[in-house]
């Protein structure tokens, strides 16, 4: 199980596999750290606290994402 480092709730957490766990840690840092990857170039920097909250639920969605592909890898594979 991987580290749940950016505070989703317990709950949640334990309800993803470790892939959409990492997933999610491995999207929030990546986003944290790169604004102008997600931005258009004319926008200017979102405030700090904005863009994490940002980063935050654009992590759980991948997260999610990443669960709806693993469910849907699973059904093939009968």
């Amino acid at each position: 199980m991987a580290k749940n480092l950016h505070k989703v709730p317990k709950k949640q957490w334990s309800k993803w596999p470790e892939l959409c766990q990492l997933t999610f840690n491995e999207t929030y840092v990546l986003m944290q750290h790169n604004q102008k990857l997600f931005l258009h170039p004319r926008q200017d920097a979102a405030r700090q606290e904005y863009w994490d909250t940002t980063c935050w639920n654009a992590a759980w969605s991948a997260a999610d994402a990443a669960l709806k592909a693993l469910k849907h890898m699973s059904e093939g594979a009968e």
